[in-house]
C-alpha cells in the first residue's frame, strides 16, 4: 500500500500541471499512417514528461506565408495538453529530435470560460447573413 505522503506529493504534482496548446506542423508529404506515428511519438514524449494529451484538432493542410526550407506547405494540428511547467524547455528540446515534425510552438492555453462561449455564440448569431444573387 502506498504512502500517504507519496500520494499527497502525486497529487500535488497533478495540480502543478498547466494547460498548453501546441501547434503542430508536419511535412505535407507524410502519409496518414506516418503522421498517426509520429503523434504517437508527440504523446509519448508528452506522457515521459509527466503529462498528458488532452486533445488533438487537425487544422488540415496550409500554404506558407514564405517559403521556408524549400517548403510551400504543411499539415498543421493543434494539440492540448497538461504538462508540469517545469517541464516545458524539456518538450521543446525532445520535438526538435521528432524527423517528420517541420514546425512546433507551445504556448499556455487560455481557460475556457462560460462568458467566452457566449459571446462567440452572441457574435456568430449577429452575424449577418450574406444573399448570393445568381443571374438566370
Amino acid at each position: 500500500m502506498p504512502s500517504t505522503d507519496s500520494r499527497c506529493y502525486r497529487e500535488q504534482k497533478k495540480m502543478a500541471l498547466k494547460t498548453y496548446d501546441m501547434i503542430c506542423i508536419f511535412p505535407t508529404s507524410l502519409s496518414e499512417e506516418a503522421l498517426g506515428d509520429v503523434l504517437t511519438r508527440i504523446d509519448d514524449e508528452i506522457g515521459k514528461l509527466g503529462g498528458q494529451v488532452v486533445s488533438k484538432q487537425p487544422m488540415g493542410e496550409r500554404m506558407f506565408a514564405r517559403q521556408m526550407k524549400k517548403r510551400d506547405a504543411g499539415i498543421y494540428m493543434t494539440l492540448r495538453c497538461e504538462l508540469d511547467p517545469t517541464s516545458v524547455d524539456t518538450l521543446r528540446a525532445r520535438l526538435k529530435l521528432v524527423d517528420d515534425l517541420f514546425r512546433s510552438q507551445i504556448l499556455v492555453a487560455e481557460p475556457e470560460t462560460e462568458e467566452a462561449e457566449e459571446a462567440e455564440e452572441a457574435v456568430a448569431a449577429e452575424a449577418p447573413v450574406e444573399e448570393v444573387v445568381v443571374d438566370g
